[in-house]
């Protein structure tokens, strides 16, 4: 079997291979691969499996399981080569568990650690006039900082260094031990070198050699069979297409992106979400629900809706949350609703904190020669407005707002968790955990991915056989055709891509106004 990795990893699964936007996000579904790996490990019909592996982003929590995954197969006495003419750290991460790895002649393999790289504009904000005006509950919770502060505060480096030192533990472990390469060494390459030449991978023990791609195929004739042929994963998936006869359903509900109140169909929206999730509510032949979580968070109020229906649904079947790549603060709070929690070591959760964000702009319409006069029948009537400073009643009822909501989360996280009010306290704050250090806290169940998160559903409904249904169901191609000729959207480059959704939505900071469970930052790793 072929599994091409190039571009970002998505959890929902593709309504098709065709899509106009870019050819590189075409059948990237983690899911589709997931569970072509785990269909193919009992198929004796597929002794192999190549991964080309190219520019990897999406996520190391999804990579992890797709290691355990590769990890089945083997056992199975079956293997793994991985080609590859450039190499990200990602990359290599997933590459590490195969049999086999190769390198095009003129290429390099990353290896230098993880970073991260947040913007500071309270100087740019000031220069045009504007003044942010915070509330937050937890001292780590810092996903207004930029707003407010020129650089980083100290609570904010000491988790995000914490929290970037246990992922990378994590992965020169798991290095080490597949390449047999001692982690002295691993982390000196990481100081010394950063990027690997061909041979300075092979002279040090990362990759088995340097081919050119049309080579590979005679190691594969050499190692798996000489007259092998290779099936890509949307057509091995198609091909294993089962028609389903039974009743009784498991249904995993995909909850990916941003958590907002609006309706969208490109993140986590509490109207779409309730409406998937009342027909779940109101189908009798459900036995169990999976929810699979990846999100940094986001409005407090629709993730409550969204905890809330899960919580109903959780009254008459088992609910169990699967973590990806982040389940963090609005996502972790939507969390709290299931049985048992799931996640990757490498998941980023937590973030248990609120805030809201005000924006003064006295001065930029003082400085664009505009004035604004006000009449009002009391004394807060023009409250919220972006002209003028907060008052301190007005700071006061927001404080008390965001500390109410507050309490409600850690409300969610004591009564989902079996913990003290007090050893919440300690865990919240806005502070953020990988998925190895919450399994220490308490604050999820085991190590796992979809597939195990499946399997526990499975066993607490005491189901046999079953449908396995998927929500949201994925767009169909005419409609993704239509939707990219018909957007207007304006599209920066990376490392600034993740900041495309501000610019190109207005109301980006009215939202911040509301009460927001949100990922301190935002964080990318590659």
């Amino acid at each position: 079997m072929q599994i091409v990795l190039d571009g970002k990893l998505n959890d929902k699964p593709n309504s098709s291979e065709y899509s106009i936007t870019s050819s590189a996000q075409c059948g990237k579904s983690f899911i589709a691969i997931n569970d072509a790996i785990n269909c193919a490990t009992h198929d004796n019909n597929i002794d192999a499996i190549l991964i080309e592996v190219g520019e990897i982003s999406g996520g190391i929590a999804n990579l992890s399981s797709l290691r355990r995954s590769l990890k089945y197969f083997q056992k199975a006495d079956k293997k793994v080569f991985v080609y590859s003419d450039g190499m990200s750290q990602l990359g290599y991460y997933l590459s590490s568990i195969a049999d086999s790895i190769y390198l095009h002649p003129v290429s390099h393999l990353e290896w230098k650690g993880l970073s991260a790289q947040l913007m500071y504009f309270k100087s740019m904000l000031s220069k045009i006039g504007v003044k942010a005006e915070p509330i937050r509950v937890g001292k780590f919770k810092s996903a207004i900082e930029p707003f407010i502060l020129d650089s980083m505060s100290a609570n904010n480096e000491k988790q995000i260094k914490e929290l970037l030192s246990d992922l990378w533990s994590e992965i020169v472990q798991e290095v080490s031990k597949e390449r047999s390469i001692k982690e002295n060494v691993l982390e000196k390459t990481a100081d010394n070198l950063g990027y690997l030449s061909p041979k300075e991978a092979v002279k040090l023990g990362f990759i088995d050699g340097v081919k050119y791609e049309d080579e590979i195929w005679s190691v594969l004739r050499k190692d798996v069979h000489k007259d092998f042929h290779l099936v890509t994963v949307n057509n091995y998936n198609e091909i294993n297409k089962n028609i389903n006869l039974e009743e009784d359903k498991i249904v995993v509900v995909y909850a990916e992106g941003r958590i907002v109140d609006n309706k969208t169909e490109t993140d986590i929206s509490a109207y779409q979400y309730s409406k998937i999730l009342n027909d779940v509510l109101r189908d009798e032949n459900v036995k169990a629900v999976v929810v699979r979580v990846n999100s940094p968070g986001g409005s407090a109020k629709a993730s409550e809706k969204i905890w809330r229906k899960l919580t109903l649904i959780n009254k008459n079947v088992p609910v169990i949350i699967s973590m990806g790549n982040m389940a963090a603060s609005g996502g972790y709070y939507i969390a709290t609703a299931g049985d048992t929690i799931l996640a990757e070591k490498n998941t980023i959760t937590g973030s248990i904190g609120v805030f809201g964000l005000m924006f003064n702009a006295e001065e930029l319409t003082k400085n664009i020669g505009v004035n604004i006069e006000r009449v009002k029948t009391n004394k807060m009537s023009d409250f919220p407005s972006l002209n003028r400073s907060l008052s301190s009643k007005e700071k006061s009822r927001l404080k008390k707002g965001i500390e109410e909501v507050y309490t409600i989360f850690l409300e969610r996280v004591k009564d989902s968790r079996g913990l003290s009010s007090k050893e919440v306290e300690a865990l919240a704050q806005g502070r953020v955990w990988s998925g190895s250090q919450a399994l220490k806290l308490g604050l999820i169940d085991k190590i796992g991915g979809i597939t195990e998160a499946i399997s526990i559903a499975k066993k607490s409904a005491n189901l046999k056989e079953y449908k396995l249904v998927e929500f949201p169901k994925p767009i169909s191609t005419i409609d993704k055709i239509i939707k990219t000729f018909s957007t207007n959207e304006i599209s920066l480059p990376e490392p600034f891509a993740h900041y495309n959704y501000m610019i190109n939505n207005p109301n980006f900071f009215n939202e911040f106004s509301e009460p927001q469970s949100r990922l301190p930052f935002i964080l990318s790793i590659k």
